[in-house]
């Protein structure tokens, strides 16, 4: 039987949970935007893949913006087999003067699914109400997604639904098949701290909770992305709209200041742990200093990031789960052998040296 607060996510060599009562997993993001690069993303996995076990990431979402037969999931699937693979399907639609094809989005999706990933992400929010809404935003919405769809309701003259609800039954039957999640991506995530909760993000989550209700009751697990940049003072509210959504959350950072430009790897860790704290975060995802640079991550700063966000899910399950053993084994190594430094077995060292306070002992 489904538990609605935790999800199962499989992968080639077996399958990890999220959600309630569950370790704090880690995403990172990648994709092609050409042919060409598709080399370049796989030799930057076999570098992600050849981290220390403690650092490695949960997930792989591959956000490439254009289909082939030789695509980097299925790549993925095939040669990585410890990664959880998640996809965006819209992405790998031919936009045509701001048309989707539904048709095509519905096979791309059946096939992606189909090929075994673990987790799709959708984006059936966006509708002529919260667009109106956004409209009162310093930036109206930063999902790239979320956009594609927004484009072809506009061209459309929104006289017919989001080209995701208009398929969201046979997307359902697929995911059900073969026990996918599914993801419902936050379109109007905020682009700034300013803009965060406003009427434009209460009404997705609301509309969030709505899909995902829907999605559940037809018998599929279901996960709940954002919010993207928020105003720290805001979070614990955003906490409250979350608990009560009572599904799995895989929060955008929050990225909690405008001001972090190429620190972005510290400030959304950082936000992660500040909703964290509200049980509100069971996937991290993790965000590079790139994040608001116009530049592609180096392979250095993804495995930065991912280290960044491992330390963000650990020290949240320190409050979700109590999960202090490596941490007291650490304080234990401090103790016995008089020093700061772990792996080593004799006290003090070269920062502090004759004055270290850990030799320092009442006669």
């Amino acid at each position: 039987m489904m538990n609605r607060g935790r999800i199962t996510l499989k992968y080639t060599n077996g399958s990890k949970d999220a959600g309630v009562n569950c370790s704090t997993l880690v995403s990172v993001l990648t994709g092609c935007t050409s042919k060409i690069d598709l080399s370049k993303q796989l030799k930057k996995i076999e570098a992600i893949a050849a981290m220390k076990e403690a650092e490695l990431p949960d997930i792989i979402s591959d956000l490439s913006l254009f289909s082939s037969n030789s695509s980097l999931y299925n790549s993925i699937i095939n040669n990585f087999p410890d990664f959880i693979v998640s996809t965006l399907p819209i992405y790998q639609c031919n936009n045509i003067n701001g048309l989707v094809d539904p048709h095509e989005l519905l096979d791309i999706t059946h096939k992606q699914i189909e090929d075994g990933v673990s987790m799709i992400t959708v984006h059936p929010t966006p509708n002529k109400k919260i667009m109106n809404l956004a409209q009162e935003r310093l930036v109206p919405w930063t999902s790239r997604g979320g956009a594609i769809v927004m484009k072809d309701l506009i061209t459309r003259n929104f006289n017919q639904d989001n080209v995701y609800l208009k398929n969201i039954d046979s997307i359902i039957q697929a995911a059900k098949k073969k026990k996918v999640v599914i993801s419902i991506g936050a379109s109007f995530r905020s682009a700034n701290i300013f803009d965060s909760l406003d009427d434009c993000q209460i009404e997705e989550f609301r509309f969030q909770k709505e899909i995902a209700d829907y999605i559940y009751e037809r018998g599929v697990q279901v996960i709940i992305e954002g919010p993207g940049h928020s105003d720290p003072k805001k979070i614990n509210t955003i906490a409250q709209y979350y608990q009560k959504m009572g599904y799995p959350i895989m929060p955008l950072g929050p990225i909690p200041t405008d001001t972090a430009i190429g620190q972005d790897h510290i400030s959304s860790s950082i936000g992660a742990v500040l909703l964290g704290m509200h049980n509100c975060v069971d996937i991290v995802t993790s965000v590079t200093r790139e994040e608001h640079t116009g530049f592609i991550p180096s392979t250095q700063s993804s495995i930065e990031a991912i280290q960044a966000a491992k330390i963000a899910a650990h020290i949240i399950d320190l409050n979700k789960l109590g999960s202090f053993h490596k941490d007291e084994v650490i304080a234990q190594h401090r103790a016995k052998n008089q020093t700061c430094v772990y792996d080593k077995n004799t006290s003090g060292c070269s920062r502090c040296a004759q004055q270290c306070p850990l030799r320092f002992e009442i006669a």
